[in-house]
Parts: structure tokens; sequence; C-alpha cells
């Protein structure tokens, strides 16, 4: 049933009304307000730069100048070099429903499946916390909602501090920043460390960033935000990286293939650098939306004898463990979602062994409770090329 204040839109694709909110002694919102057959100056038409959406015809000048679907100018900064992060282009069939794929194919990935997760360490649950989050965690007034995010940004935070990453001259990179809400309590948990940066890095172009607030109450934190698609961001041509002996990346929920793009960017990034510290917190996200191209463990996946084409079924397979379908009989449903994590974790372990491939040592936790979040898994790198340059005489 629609709330008065809600949008009565019905989303067919979504099987549910539109939760915008409504204008007092409005129906619907500016997307699904109706039009009545008759052109006027605020008419809704469809955006020339993306069809997808649409905008007020009045307003139609000034929303080409901020579309995220502009088409940006020539002349780009140094730091964006198109396709960069992006990995080698492979091919893959099978990138069809699993219900159109003969059930042999299936089973035999089901197989490898088990025969490659029987192989991988228990995974340990560290949920932590962290002092900057305790006075905001105490207080009642909050929903469950916003209880949720806050208890899984605090246990972040304490993994960043327990595996000593946060240090003098550190850049911190927050991929994926969306509004910087992360960031906002990062900045407030390295305020007192000397030369510190947050650096937010996201596609598009948000209202009501967090990171303003962070700016405006004065900690004696650098903030910057570089609007820039991480498949094509070179962090070295950064000014305020070139600036930082040390990097850390941290997202929190970084969706599908996006995960693997901010690995092999801080990979990337260590290469030739002058970086002596590099760390990496980040928690996964939505393993069905992962491409073949784009993701970093190829080599894990080959050495367990996954095709190429089998990649796509792994993704599909992984949805199982998030998507909420209960069939008719418990047992299976519950199989499926077991089947589903196994698949993940397989996926993040991979992406542990690419890390580890260029010197980090690494290991996934469960960082916060599957009531939380079924994406409950982060991991938590750190590189030091001093050490691991001592080691290798």
């Amino acid at each position: 049933m629609v709330e008065p204040e809600h949008c009565h839109f019905y989303v067919q694709r979504k099987m549910r009304y539109c939760k915008m909110t409504v204008k007092k002694g409005k129906s619907f919102c500016g997307e699904h307000e109706p039009t009545k057959g008759v052109a006027t100056v605020d008419e809704r038409i469809p955006c020339p730069l993306d069809p997808g959406h649409t905008i007020y015809r009045s307003k139609l000048s000034k929303h080409l100048k901020v579309c995220n679907a502009k088409i940006e100018p020539e002349s780009q900064p140094s730091y964006i070099v198109k396709g960069i992060n992006l990995g080698e282009p492979v091919s893959c069939n099978n990138d069809q429903p699993l219900s159109n794929i003969d059930q042999q194919i299936i089973d035999n990935v089901l197989k490898k499946i088990e025969d490659a997760y029987a192989k991988l360490p228990a995974i340990v649950e560290e949920i932590l916390t962290h002092e900057v989050l305790k006075t905001e965690l105490e207080n009642s007034t909050y929903g469950a909602e916003t209880r949720r995010h806050l208890l899984q940004t605090a246990s972040l935070l304490g993994h960043l501090k327990q595996a000593d990453l946060v240090n003098q001259n550190t850049c911190y990179i927050e991929f994926g920043a969306g509004k910087g809400k992360l960031t906002y309590w990062l900045g407030q948990s390295v305020q007192n460390i000397p030369d510190s940066t947050v650096l937010l890095i996201d596609r598009s172009s948000h209202r009501h960033k967090k990171d303003n607030k962070l700016k405006n109450e004065d900690y004696h934190v650098r903030v910057i935000r570089i609007r820039a698609d991480i498949a094509d961001l070179k962090l070295n041509n950064i000014s305020e990286i070139k600036e930082t002996p040390h990097k850390v990346a941290i997202a929190k929920h970084i969706c599908g293939a996006a995960s693997d793009l901010t690995l092999r960017c801080m990979t990337n990034s260590i290469k030739d650098d002058k970086t002596t510290e590099a760390g990496v917190v980040v928690a996964f996200c939505c393993h069905h939306r992962c491409e073949y191209s784009h993701y970093v463990g190829h080599e894990f996946l080959k050495k367990e004898g996954f095709t190429p084409d089998e990649f796509p079924i792994l993704c599909k397979i992984a949805s199982w463990a998030t998507c909420g379908i209960k069939l008719n009989n418990e047992n299976d449903s519950t199989e499926r979602e077991k089947i589903g994590q196994k698949v993940k974790m397989l996926l993040n372990w991979g992406r542990l062994e690419y890390l580890e491939s260029f010197g980090f040592k690494c290991k996934l936790v469960y960082y916060i409770k599957s009531d939380s979040t079924l994406e409950n898994v982060c991991i938590v790198g750190k590189l030091n090329k001093n050490k691991a340059s001592d080691q290798s005489k």
C-alpha cells in the first residue's frame, strides 16, 4: 500500500510504488508526474543526453551543464587515462539466464565450486569499532537503518587502525565515495594525524555531500573530491598523491566490477612510484555484477579449473546468496544461499591472491554481522615496500 506522502506511481519493474516523497497536495513526484497532453513551460521531457531520465523543459539549459551523461571535453586532466584500470578485454559466452544453460554445464561448475571452496581457510569474524563513532552509536534516537551503517563504518575504521594504516603523511582514498558518509567519519578519525589527506573518488556529482560538512567544521584534514571513473583513474598523476609517501584505499560496499577496478588502480599506482607504504580496507558488494575482463583474480580461477566462459555462470550463482528468493522447499533455498556465499568467497579469494602477488599481506574477514548486511566481507591488506625489499635480500 502506498503511503500518502510518497509517489503514487507503481514501478512495474520493481513491483512496488516509487519511494520518492511528493509536495503537499501532489500525488506524484516530479519524475512521474503525468503529462496532460498539453505542452507547457514546465512539461517534463526526456533528457537529450540520456532519455533514461526526464527534466523540466524550463530547466533544460541548466541541466545540460551538470548532467552526468554529458560528454566531457577533449582536454582531460592528466590523471584521467582512458581505460587504464580495465584489464585485458576477454569475451565470455554463457552470458544468459541459467535457465537457458545446459544443466550438465551448471552441474560441472557447481562441482568445481565445491572442490575449490573446500581448499580455502576458514574466514574469521572480526567486528571492530572506533572511538570516533562512540557518541553516535549511543544515540538512541537513530533508527535501525542509520545505526546499521554506523556500525559498518565503525568496524571498517577499526580495521584501518588495527592494520596500522593510520600514519603521518598518508592519503586516504575513498573509492565510490558517493555522498562521502564514510569520509566524514574517516576525516574525524585522522584529524590529529599530521599531514593527513582524504581523497574522494566518484564518477557522479552528488548533492548534500558530507565532505563539505567536514570542510566547514574546520577539521585539520585536507579533503579533495575528484569526479572520475575508477576505470580511467591514474592515481600517480594526482598532485595530492605525489606529495604523500603512503596511500590507503578504503571503500564501503563498492559494487561488482568497481571492486576490481579499485584494486587494479592501487596496484597500478605502486609499480613504479615512490610509495613506501600502501593499504586497502575494502568491503565488497554485488558479485553478480562482476565482469571477467575487469576481474583481477584470473590466475586463481584458472588454477582452480574455471574457464572464462564459466565466469558469467559463477556471477549468477553468486546472486543466490543475497537475492532473497524462497523456494517451496526451505532446505533447497538454504542450500542455494550457501552455494552463492561460497562463490562470493571464491571471487574474494581471487582478489586476495592478486594483491598478494604485488607484495601485500592480506586477510579476508567478516567485518560485521550478517543481520546487518549480507555483504559482510572485507579485505584488509598492507604493503610495506621497505620490509618487502629487506626480506628479498
